[in-house]
């Protein structure tokens, strides 16, 4: 009998659960539409431009609306969506096979290296809403961090200064400046130290 009852109680959360399956709903025109020529332009003149011609990248996002320092360096395997809602600073990358899903602002300063198979996050849903609710957060990357290998930036994090997050972490809460962190989720490892050369 408390089993039929439970079932009859989540069956009934069920059939009042109904998540949105069209984008309409969670963007505007304007931006469904440039989200889908600029799709076309990221697999063709973005993908297949030589390794080298990374002003030729840059002149795309630019294009597109970002704000591209002429320093920086876009891999053209990299997946940069909603380019108008990205930014980034003066001698920084982003690697080979990233994925940059800016719904929301991605700022990434000077210096910052993301490295290979990166995803940094703008958008999640929310679990307790009846139609799966999108939401949209800002990612900033400051200066002087790098993002290593297959990391996982979740949406409304800050990664501060000089901050380095390991390879296949999973950031989920703030970093704090100058700092390693690393694991799932990624927690504190040690300061991070920058020494002269020797």
């Amino acid at each position: 009998m408390a089993n039929e009852l439970k079932y009859g109680q989540e069956a009934s959360l069920l059939l009042k659960y109904k998540p949105s399956q069209h984008s309409r709903e969670r963007a505007t025109l304007c931006e469904i539409i440039c989200g889908k020529v600029w799709r076309i332009v990221n697999v063709t003149l973005y993908r297949f431009s030589p390794s080298g011609a990374r002003g030729w990248r840059r002149f795309l996002v630019r294009l597109f609306g970002g704000k591209v320092s002429g320093k920086s360096s876009l891999s053209r395997s990299a997946i940069i969506e909603f380019p108008w809602n990205f930014s980034i600073g003066e001698y920084s990358s982003i690697g080979d096979k990233s994925w940059v899903y800016a719904l929301a602002k991605i700022q990434i300063g000077d210096k910052v290296c993301v490295g290979e198979s990166v995803r940094l996050l703008t958008g999640t849903h929310d679990i307790m809403s009846t139609n799966f609710a999108l939401i949209r957060k800002p990612v900033v990357i400051e200066s002087g961090c790098w993002i290593a290998t297959s990391a996982t930036v979740f949406p409304g994090i800050t990664v501060n200064e000089g901050a380095v997050v390991g390879a296949c972490a999973v950031v989920t809460k703030d970093v704090e400046p100058w700092t390693v962190v690393a694991g799932n989720p990624a927690h504190f490892i040690k300061k991070r130290v920058i020494r002269d050369r020797e």
